[in-house]
């Protein structure tokens, strides 16, 4: 018998402001929460619900690795109950990126190509997995195919991991990419891969993207 209910969890996160943070420490509060309860989560109409259910994911992929556990979050996705930001951002590295980190990147390619503008976000947020490991390459491969997209569900997430594509695997790799590709990106997310370029630099690919 389960130690804890989706129903407990529910009251739980109901008590708390409802954001990530509270998120956290629910799912900690109920680590021992059984799939089938945690599934219950996921699959819930209650927002606050699969925020949980999610954080609850990623805390059991630390706990140990087991490729279900991405299986069970895609399936989610591309049924559109990942569908709000916090849903991708605070899990699709984790949960998506880093299992395919010295293995075939085919998948990662493969969620680009999704009908659901969520599945395609995850598959951007995810390659901070390769930014984290000096890879820009990957990253840059993925955003290629989405930059010409206009919905903010992908562009938000384009300019945030371009951003850290500079920062933290190549600044060259990035201005080049900028260079060529960055006059489809939205003023806002073009604004975002920039902001930790130097100056001149900056201020040279928002002039020529215009």
């Amino acid at each position: 018998m389960s130690r804890a209910s989706a129903e407990a969890v529910l009251v739980a996160f109901a008590r708390t402001p409802g954001d990530v943070a509270a998120a956290r420490r629910v799912a900690r509060q109920f680590a021992d929460l059984d799939e089938g309860e945690r599934s219950a989560l996921l699959w819930s109409e209650d927002p606050g619900a699969r925020l949980v259910a999610v954080v609850l994911l990623v805390q059991a992929m630390r706990a140990r690795a087991d490729p279900e556990l991405t299986d069970e979050y895609l399936s989610a996705a591309r049924a559109e109950r990942i569908d709000r930001a916090e849903l991708v951002d605070i899990a699709a590295e984790e949960l998506v990126g880093t299992p395919m980190l010295g293995g075939s990147t085919g998948p990662l390619f493969a969620l680009a190509k999704s009908d659901v503008p969520w599945v395609r976000r995850i598959a951007v947020v995810a390659t901070l997995a390769f930014v984290k490991q000096g890879d820009a390459e990957v990253p840059l491969a993925v955003i290629g195919r989405l930059v010409r997209e206009k919905g903010d569900v992908v562009q938000s997430a384009l300019g945030w991991v371009l951003r850290e594509v500079g920062k933290r695997a190549s600044e060259p790799a990035l201005v080049a990419f900028l260079e060529q590709q960055g006059r489809f990106l939205t003023p806002a997310a073009l604004a975002t891969a920039t902001e930790h370029l130097p100056a001149a630099e900056r201020d040279r690919i928002l002039t020529s993207a215009r």
